[in-house]
């Protein structure tokens, strides 16, 4: 009869998840350095997580807080609100944008205190485009409130730029290109890296 082998110990495993990606990591230890990634779509719900880190780095301190923005497509109502965020809160904030900045994220940038960018960063002056669907009445509601967001966001960046509402509107209209250096001629930007 053949011997048989001697039974194996079995050893106790376990799975631990790892409750902490490393794109959360990341985020996290950015913030701890009052940093904040804005990249790609521009939406509601990442509007909502960046006022939310805005306030938060607000209630920790006064020390300035970047944020580092590209981003080539954002909704108006997310953009507005995310620069309602930054003049909210008393922390001065740095924008430094990179990439491509087009249409409504313009606001973002518009609404901090400090304003710089690479040097191979492309600026998209473009106005918001509307969708909506109902009845007559309920899309006239609708145009004339995108008709009043369209305006801040005119006034903002009239007011960063110190140029006229009038030009800035044209700019807005015709889907106005900028490299960095003429971003800065045009005072979009105050500085280039």
């Amino acid at each position: 009869m053949p011997e048989r082998p001697a039974p194996q110990p079995i050893l106790p495993s376990w799975y631990e998840p790892t409750s902490i990606t490393l794109e959360r990591e990341l985020a996290d230890r950015l913030l701890a350095e009052r940093v904040i990634l804005i990249g790609g779509r521009l939406d509601d719900t990442l509007a909502n997580h960046i006022a939310s880190q805005l306030l938060l780095l607000n209630a920790q301190g006064n020390d300035p807080v970047t944020l580092h923005l590209s981003s080539t497509e954002s909704d108006l109502e997310a953009a507005l609100s995310v620069a309602a965020a930054i003049d909210l809160i008393t922390a001065p904030v740095r924008v430094l944008a990179r990439g491509t900045v087009r249409g409504p994220a313009i606001a973002v940038l518009a609404a901090a205190e400090q304003r710089e960018a690479h040097r191979h960063t492309t600026f998209v002056l473009s106005a918001p485009r509307f969708t909506a669907e109902g009845y007559a009445n309920e899309l006239a509601t609708l145009s004339e409130e995108h008709d009043h967001q369209a305006a801040r966001l005119r006034d903002l960046i009239a007011q960063a730029t110190n140029r006229p509402a009038a030009e800035v509107a044209t700019d807005l209209e015709n889907g106005r290109v900028l490299t960095a250096e003429d971003a800065q001629a045009y005072g979009l930007i105050t500085n280039l890296r």
